[in-house]
C-alpha cells in the first residue's frame, strides 16, 4: 500500500497543501485503530490493516515534507534531528502509559481479554483524532509555491522523477534506500540474532530474548542522544558530505556486529553504540540532503518519490536480507547493509568531488 501511493501522495500535497493530507493520516490512523479490533476474520484483518497503511503512506510523505517546508538551510540539520528525537520520545512516552492502561482496562472489561483489547487500540485511535483535530486547526493552508490548481496530478508527480536528474537528488533517494533499509534489518534481524547467540550460549530462551531486546532499546537510546550532535554536524558541512560521513558510521557499525568475537560480552556495548549512532545518521543526513536539493516548488512531490525509495529499500533488503540468512545465517543482513552503505559512501564522494570540480569550473569562467 505504501509503495502504491506514496509517490502520488507526495504529489497530491503540492496541490492541494500539507494540511488536509497530514491531518487526513492521522483521521485515517483513528479510524485504522477503531476497526482493527473489531475484526473476525483474517480477511477483514487484511482490509483493516490497509487503512492503516494508507494513513502511514500519507504521514511517511508528510512528516519530512513539512519538516523541510519550516526549517531554514542555516540549521536544517539541527530542525531533522530535534523532529526525530521527538519522534523517539514519542514511542517511549505514548508506549509505555498504553502498557499500564491494559490492566485498567481489564477491570473494566469484566477480565473480557477481546473487549480489554479493543479499549486498548481506541485509545490511540482517540490520540490520532485529537492530533488530527490539531493539524487542521493549526497548520499552515497551502504548500510554499504550491503548483497550479489546473496542472495534473501525474504532471505533479513527474517533479520528483525529474529531480533525479540532478546527482545530488540521486544521491539522497540511494541513500533514502538504503538507509530505510538499515532501519528495517535493524528492527527484523537484530533481536533474532542476537536471542540464538545468546540461546547458544547457554542462556535460557526468554532471558535470552529479554537480552536481546536490551540491546535493541540501548541502540534506540544512543540514536536519541547522538541526534543533537549530529544535527550540529550536517550544518557545519556540506550536506553529502554529511551523507558520506553517516554511511560510513554506518558501514563501521554494522560491520562491528560481524567482527565481534562474544555478542554476549563487553564488546557489544560498543557495537549497540556505533549501530545506534549509524542508523540514525544514514536516515538524518539523507533527509537533510533531500530537504536542502528539493526545489520550493513541487517538494512535496520529490520527498515524496523520496519516501518510496525509503520504502522500496525497506522491502528489498528485508527480502533479500532474509534470504541470505537463511543461508549463511542471521549474520548475513548485517553484512548486507554494511556492504550497501559502504557503496553510498563512495558514490557520496564521487558526487561531492564532481560537484566541487563543477562549482570550480563555474567561478572560473565567471
Amino acid at each position: 500500500m505504501v509503495i502504491l501511493v506514496i509517490g502520488l501522495i507526495g504529489a497530491a500535497s503540492d496541490k492541494l497543501g500539507r494540511k488536509p493530507i497530514w491531518a487526513g493520516a492521522f483521521l485515517i490512523f483513528a479510524l485504522g485503530y477503531f476497526v482493527y479490533p473489531m475484526a473476525t476474520t483474517v480477511e477483514q484483518l487484511t482490509a483493516f490493516r490497509l487503512v492503516f497503511a494508507l494513513g502511514l503512506a500519507m504521514n511517511t510523505a508528510m512528516l519530512p515534507s513539512v519538516i523541510n517546508d519550516y526549517a531554514v538551510e542555516e540549521s536544517r540539520g539541527r530542525m531533522v534531528s530535534v523532529c526525530f528525537m521527538l519522534n523517539g520520545l514519542g514511542f517511549v512516552l505514548l508506549l509505555t502509559p498504553l502498557r499500564l492502561l491494559l490492566p485498567l482496562f481489564e477491570d473494566i472489561s469484566g477480565g473480557d481479554p477481546v473487549q480489554a483489547a479493543r479499549l486498548w487500540l481506541w485509545t490511540p485511535a482517540a490520540v490520532c483524532l485529537l492530533v488530527s483535530t490539531v493539524l487542521m486547526l493549526g497548520l499552515k493552508r497551502g504548500a510554499p509555491a504550491q503548483l497550479g490548481k489546473r496542472e495534473p496530478l501525474l504532471s505533479t508527480l513527474s517533479v520528483g522523477l525529474r529531480a533525479a536528474k540532478r546527482i545530488r537528488v540521486t544521491l539522497a533517494y540511494v541513500a533514502a534506500m538504503i538507509a530505510r533499509g538499515d532501519m528495517s534489518v535493524l528492527s527484523t534481524f537484530f533481536v533474532l540474532w542476537l536471542t540464538q547467540q545468546a540461546i547458544a550460549g547457554g542462556l535460557p530462551t526468554t532471558e535470552a530474548s529479554t537480552y536481546a531486546l536490551k540491546f535493541y532499546i540501548l541502540i534506540q537510546l544512543f540514536a536519541l542522544l547522538w541526534l543533537p550532535i549530529l544535527g550540529m554536524i550536517l550544518d557545519r558541512i556540506d550536506r553529502v558530505l554529511g551523507v558520506a560521513f553517516a554511511m560510513l558510521l554506518a558501514a563501521i557499525g554494522y560491520f562491528t556486529l560481524f567482527l565481534i568475537e562474544d555478542p554476549l560480552g563487553p564488546q557489544m556495548w560498543l557495537a549497540a553504540v556505533l549501530v545506534g549512532m549509524g542508523e540514525i545518521s544514514a536516515n538524518l543526513a539523507s533527509l537533510t540532503l533531500i530537504g536542502s536539493e528539493a526545489p520550493e516548488k513541487g517538494r512535496g512531490a520529490v520527498i515524496g518519490m523520496f519516501s518510496l525509495c525509503g520504502a522500496l529499500g525497506i522491502l528489498s533488503i528485508a527480502k533479500f536480507g532474509g534470504m541470505l540468512s537463511g543461508v549463511y545465517g542471521t549474520i548475513a543482513p548485517f553484512v548486507l547493509v554494511a556492504i550497501a552503505n559502504t557503496v553510498v559512501l563512495v558514490f557520496a564522494l564521487v558526487v561531492y568531488a564532481a560537484t566541487r570540480r563543477t562549482a570550480a569550473a563555474q567561478a572560473a569562467v565567471s
